[in-house]
């Protein structure tokens, strides 16, 4: 059981992590009102990967950690799971308030200049992007070395 729900895991990683990689190379393509519009409905319909992906790997990280209780005394895993939800609240929180922010400043602008308002709450946003980025590099490496 545990290698089939190691699998789940590995794979909920993947499909997790590709979107979330992806957030901020689609966005900073972005240089008209009408690129951004686009960039940002391409990213609303991605959104349910790392939603279910993010899922996915935390039911099976605990599951796996049920399975190997020993799990719960170790330092890494604790800290990847702590990490972890960090990212959930970014990714299932606070990218999606900053899109529907973005999306609405876009609608009210009339040509095809990105506002300076788009340009910084786009800024936040990708500060977000790095933030878990970054985070779910460290729970990468706390998982892959287990220190």
């Amino acid at each position: 059981m545990y290698i089939y729900l190691l699998f789940v895991h590995i794979l909920a990683a993947v499909i997790a992590m590709a979107a979330v990689i992806c957030y901020p190379l689609i966005m900073s393509s972005a240089k008209t009102t009408s690129q951004a519009k686009f960039a940002l409905a391409l990213l609303e319909k991605a959104a349910i990967l790392p939603k279910l992906g993010g899922t996915l790997l935390l039911l099976t990280g605990l599951a796996l950690g049920f399975l190997e209780v020993s799990l719960f005394k170790e330092l890494w895993y604790v800290l990847s799971i702590a990490i972890f939800l960090v990212i959930l609240v970014i990714f299932a929180g606070l990218i999606p308030a900053g899109i529907k922010q973005q999306r609405t400043l876009l609608q009210q602008t009339p040509g095809d200049d990105l506002p300076d308002a788009y340009r910084q709450s786009r800024r936040r946003s990708a500060r977000l992007d790095l933030i878990a980025n970054l985070a779910a590099f460290i729970v990468i490496l706390l998982m892959v070395f287990k220190p």
